[in-house]
Formats: C-alpha cells, sequence, structure tokens
C-alpha cells in the first residue's frame, strides 16, 4: 500500500504539472490535442472537445501535447502563433503551479503544526560542553542567522551546516530583545557535523510529543499544552518559508552535483522516488499510524513538487526551461529562432535526458534489489 500511496503522489505532481499547461494553453486560445498521465501505451483514453485524455501504463510522467508545439504556425490555434508572451506564460505554467501545490501543501500542514523555530531548548549530551555551549550561547536563546544567511526554519540551520561542512561559522542569536555573535566550531560525529544542541521541534498534529527540559530530562507533553498553534495568516507565511527552503535544497542539492560533490549515481529517478517515498511512509505508519504516514506522504509531495517545479526550469534542451531559453532570445532579437534548428537542439537533449533517465532507472533498481 505504500508504494501504491507513492505512486499517487507522484501522479499529483505530475498531473499538476501538465494542468498548468493545459489551462494555459486553453486561455492563449491553443488546442490541446492530448493530455496524458504516464508514459508509454494507454491503458485509458476517451475524446472531448476534441482533445483526447490518456492513462498510459508507465506512472513516470505526463504531456500536454498542444497542436504546433514544434513551431508550425499555420493554424491560428497552434502554440506557434501565439504572441511571445503568450508562449511563455503556457510554458512556465506547469512549474508555476507546482511551486502552487508545494505552497498550498505546506500552508495546509502548517495550520495544524506547532510553530518550528531555532530557539536552544537545551545542550546535547553528545559531545560535553557542546560546541555551542562553549561559544557562549545559552538556553532560550533563538538562532536568526547563520554565516550571514536568515535562518527561518530549522531547515534553513541545517541547509548551512551542510554548505559550511566542519569549518567555524558564524551565528548569530537573539537573546532578550538584543543580537549577539558567535563563532562556533562544528563537531564531527556519525559522519556529519553537529553544534550540540536540541531545538524547537514541528510536530504534527494529534501525536503524543516529547520536549527536552532545560537540565536535558525528556517530558512527555501533550502538543497542545505547550506548542503555539498558528493562525491562517500565519500558516501562509510557514507555508512559504517551508516551500522556499525546498526550493533552496533542491538548488544546493543540484550545486553539489555540477560541482563534483555529489555524484550522479547518488541521484534518484521516478522509481528511486516512488521507492524512498513507500519506505518513509511505511516507516512512518509503523512508528506513529496513519496520521503519521499522511504527514510523511504530503511532506514529500511538497518537496517533489517543488522539485519538479525547479527541474523544469533548467535551461536544458527538451525541458520547459531549454524552450523558455528560445522564447527569451525570440522576444530579445524580436523574431524566432529557426523550427529546424531549435526542432534539433530539444531532439539533442530529450536523446540525452532518456540515456540519463535509463542510467538513473537502473541504478533505481539496483538500490531496491
Amino acid at each position: 500500500m505504500t508504494i501504491v500511496a507513492a505512486i499517487l503522489i507522484f501522479t499529483l505532481v505530475v498531473l499538476v504539472h501538465e494542468l498548468g499547461h493545459f489551462w494555459a494553453a486553453r486561455r492563449a486560445g491553443i488546442h490541446v490535442e492530448e493530455f496524458s498521465i504516464g508514459m508509454g501505451p494507454r491503458i485509458l483514453s476517451f475524446v472531448k472537445n476534441d482533445t483526447r485524455y490518456s492513462l498510459k501504463i508507465f506512472p513516470i510522467g505526463g504531456s500536454c501535447m498542444m497542436l504546433g508545439e514544434d513551431g508550425e504556425a499555420d493554424d491560428s490555434r497552434s502554440f506557434g502563433s501565439k504572441s511571445v508572451s503568450w508562449r511563455i506564460l503556457v510554458i512556465s505554467a506547469g512549474a508555476i503551479m507546482n511551486f502552487a501545490l508545494a505552497l498550498l501543501i505546506s500552508t495546509i500542514m502548517a495550520l495544524f503544526t506547532a510553530s518550528s523555530d531555532t530557539t536552544i531548548r537545551a545542550f546535547s549530551s553528545t559531545v560535553t560542553p557542546s560546541p555551542i555551549e562553549a561559544a557562549g550561547v545559552q538556553i532560550g536563546d533563538r538562532i536568526v542567522r547563520i554565516n550571514n544567511q536568515n535562518v527561518n526554519i530549522y531547515g534553513d540551520f541545517f541547509l548551512e551546516m551542510q554548505r559550511a561542512d566542519g569549518s567555524p561559522i558564524n551565528i548569530e542569536v537573539e537573546r532578550d530583545g538584543a543580537r549577539h555573535n558567535f563563532t562556533v566550531m562544528p563537531h564531527l560525529h556519525n559522519d556529519g557535523y553537529i553544534l550540540g544542541f536540541h531545538p524547537g521541534s514541528m510536530v504534527g498534529p494529534f501525536f503524543a510529543q516529547t520536549q527536552v527540559a532545560a537540565d536535558g530530562t525528556v517530558i512527555n507533553v501533550d502538543a497542545q499544552t505547550w506548542v503555539h498553534r498558528m493562525g491562517f495568516f500565519e500558516s501562509i507565511g510557514a507555508g512559504l518559508r517551508s516551500m522556499v527552503f525546498n526550493i533552496r535544497l533542491i538548488i544546493f542539492s543540484l550545486g553539489q552535483l555540477f560541482t563534483g560533490n555529489l555524484s550522479v549515481d547518488g541521484m534518484m529517478g521516478p522509481v528511486g522516488i516512488v521507492g524512498a517515498v513507500g519506505e518513509q511512509i511505511g516507516g512512518s505508519a509503523a512508528a506513529g499510524g496513519g496520521l503519521a504516514a499522511l504527514w510523511a506522504a504530503l511532506s514529500f509531495a511538497a518537496l517533489i513538487s517543488a522539485n519538479l517545479g525547479v527541474f523544469n526550469l533548467l535551461p536544458i534542451p527538451a525541458l520547459d526551461g531549454g524552450r523558455l531559453v528560445f522564447l527569451f532570445l525570440e522576444a530579445i532579437r524580436r523574431k524566432p529562432i529557426s523550427p529546424d534548428k531549435e526542432g534539433m537542439v530539444h531532439f539533442a537533449g530529450f536523446v540525452l535526458l532518456i540515456g540519463l533517465l535509463v542510467f538513473i532507472t537502473y541504478n533505481d533498481i539496483v538500490r531496491l534489489l
């Protein structure tokens, strides 16, 4: 069941992306020839209003095939016949919808979530004294900046720790309304670097929670008794911060890949993502029941949706970002690039992407076995 849930999440994210293209195309007066979810042979299909809607056998993608998408403009309903601004909107709409979905999910989660911050709740006993304690930080201090980067949620702090990679870091904390700066040397622990503190926690609804006292004692408490529940507008802000963090995390990972700090072998394709999501949902269900599994599923849906949005905007031929490059060039030059030349570039990019997908999928299957 967990794998089925993971496939449904992946399908939802792809569906929302393609619906973005579909909606924008319809608004622009572009004829959509086929709207499909999945790849490969059709297993369900019907035609309505001159558009074929298809469900295909492999749930690893989707498409919104528009008339004249390759540049032909003989028909007034073709993609190529529309203005550059409309075409840019149509191509961008998929990623925009993915970001909107990530924001919606993050906001809904925030409505039922305790506020999360980087207030120092207790010092870790992993190493005594903890590095952050030795630097002069105190219980109750709230971390607001690390290495001159704003920290809004704990994820921001974690990401900047990854960037520092063990180097001394500058931490700015808020204490009694005043700001204080400290330099902390991270401690290497279990192949990762730590500063040695317990922060405020982001918790889901209806679960018995644990709070760490100043002396390190773990206290079991009801989430309703000690956490601050966010209102509607506060939840939108929290959802936005969570979505921005997911985008920053994806960009950071891509940077690690391009600089050689992350191997292509470590990348995951649809098969790997579904496997990882299914494993996480199953683990959460075993630990905390159905609601914990739902929380894990929502978290992954928000992350995958933001991931798909960012990935599709990369300026790579055959991706939405690659098509946008040609459209922006057309807007600057005030005349289109030759459709034949653009088609050759996108075809070469498509071949390379398919080759990369096959390689990544093979690695995914090997890891699952």
